[in-house]
């Protein structure tokens, strides 16, 4: 028989047991590592693009209700069939005001356009209204009311010259009649959709139909939205004085403007209003965020927080959302009385 001999050369042997934990352990601390990285990486990306995704609803939410704002009170004065309020005034009739509001309030479809006599929507009725306790709708907001003149085409009366727009950006047409409760009318306000999350909504009154057309959301993740109203010589829940200087001198709430029994100085006090401060809060998609923490937002600003007011201070969950504030004023264009 033949004998075969297995040579192993000097130096050469395999891996001990210890040595292969230590180099399975080694690799799997890589792949952990890597993981944790390539997480962290795509938490970023999803904070970076939500934060990017919220700064331009902003922009949106500030562009298209500063206009709207800025078209309150507007008569076409070059019309010779326009509603004029001065006209109003002469034959002693008490129309509805340019700026209206309320405060900490749920929309509801008005049963008419008279709007400062309604029982429909209530300053304070939010909370009553909410199905759900969280912020997408148990937040404070409030609803801002805001009326203009339309214009027509030089050419046919019938058809928008798309200079004034109502809330959903459509064109509004010059009123039908001198009627000056017939102007064209937007309201913005905060809805909570199917999906749980809030937007700030349109509603307007299309005079087409003879109908209310709404309420249409139109930034989603607005979480709040509050309004203040820069009034000229207005005491809180009293008929107006004289007549100021048509400079604001003091911030007040919707509800501060209401006479209580008293609709003319209602009307009268909302007249006086001659700048709006608005606040938004927008929130992100829960687990936008890096990190879960619970905050207390002022969507007016700091130094409008009030304990008497729901809405100026508004308490977020640590819900992994990213959230955004911004707060701007808007001083009116035109003059909103009647004279």
């Amino acid at each position: 028989m033949t004998s075969h001999k297995i040579h192993v050369a000097p130096g050469q042997g395999g891996l001990t047991l210890i040595e292969l934990l230590v180099a399975l352990v080694t690799g799997l601390l890589v792949v952990l590592l890597a993981t944790a990285s390539l997480l962290v990486g795509q938490q970023g990306f999803r904070s970076v693009d939500t934060t990017t995704e919220m700064r331009d609803r902003e922009r949106f939410a500030v562009e298209l209700i500063g206009r709207l704002i800025l078209q309150a009170g507007y008569q076409d004065l070059g019309s010779s069939a326009a509603p004029v309020r001065a006209t109003a005034q002469a034959l002693g009739l008490d129309p509805e005001p340019d700026i209206y509001g309320w405060n900490n309030a749920v929309f509801k479809q008005p049963a008419n356009l008279v709007l400062s006599t309604t029982t429909d929507i209530a300053s304070g009725n939010r909370p009553g209204n909410c199905t759900v306790s969280d912020t997408s709708c148990l937040n404070g907001s409030d609803v801002l009311v805001i009326r203009f003149q339309g214009v027509s085409s030089p050419t046919n009366a019938t058809v928008a010259d798309n200079t004034m727009i109502n809330c959903m950006g459509q064109g509004e047409r010059a009123p039908a009649s001198a009627d000056l409760n017939n102007r064209a009318l937007s309201m913005f306000h905060v809805t909570r959709g199917g999906t749980g999350e809030p937007a700030l909504s349109c509603s307007y009154y299309n005079f087409e139909t003879g109908n209310w057309a709404g309420p249409t959301p139109m930034i989603e993740g607005v979480e709040s939205f509050q309004l203040l109203y820069g009034t000229d010589n207005v005491t809180p829940g009293t008929a107006p004085g004289a007549a100021g200087d048509t400079i604001a001198d003091r911030w007040l709430r919707a509800d501060q403007l209401t006479v209580a029994g008293n609709v003319a100085a209602t009307r009268e006090n909302w007249r006086r209003v001659r700048a709006v401060r608005v606040g938004l809060v927008f929130r992100g998609a829960t687990g936008s965020a890096p990190q879960a923490i619970a905050a207390t937002l002022s969507p007016l600003g700091a130094l409008y927080v009030s304990a008497s007011d729901a809405g100026s201070s508004l308490s977020v969950p640590a819900d992994n959302r990213l959230r955004a504030q911004t707060a701007f004023t808007v001083h009116l264009r035109n003059d909103l009385t009647l004279r």
